[in-house]
């Protein structure tokens, strides 16, 4: 069973970490914000239903987790702000996945990078 690396502890990040909670396809699942705090509530949740689920560690992770993973998925972007068009938005996400690539890439080059 695969390792999942998680960047982006919001809405779509968590709803997926806990999708793969739920289903067992993956045996380890880490959880990266830049919200150290937010992703830490989030794991705390799903590790509340572990007794329920078939066997998977899921923890708060940090770039260096990103080593020996199977998949590392990227959920992590910013909001639209007030007056804000589109293709603003779209080169801040950009920067926002641009660095994030750059963290991970020191720990894998292997891994399955899904966006």
């Amino acid at each position: 069973m695969p390792k999942v690396v998680i960047v982006g502890a919001g809405s779509v990040g968590t709803t997926l970490a806990y999708t793969l909670q739920i289903t067992g396809v993956a045996t380890e699942i880490a959880l990266i914000d830049s919200n150290q705090e937010l992703a830490s509530g989030q794991v705390m949740d799903m590790n509340h239903g572990l007794p329920f689920v078939p066997p998977v560690r899921i923890y708060a992770g940090e770039y260096p987790d990103c080593k020996g993973a199977d998949v590392i998925i990227i959920t992590a972007g910013t909001r639209q702000k007030q007056g804000e068009t589109r293709l603003d938005l779209v080169d801040r996400n950009a920067q926002i996945c641009k660095s994030i690539v750059d963290s991970v890439t020191p720990y894998t080059t292997e891994a399955l990078l899904l966006v």
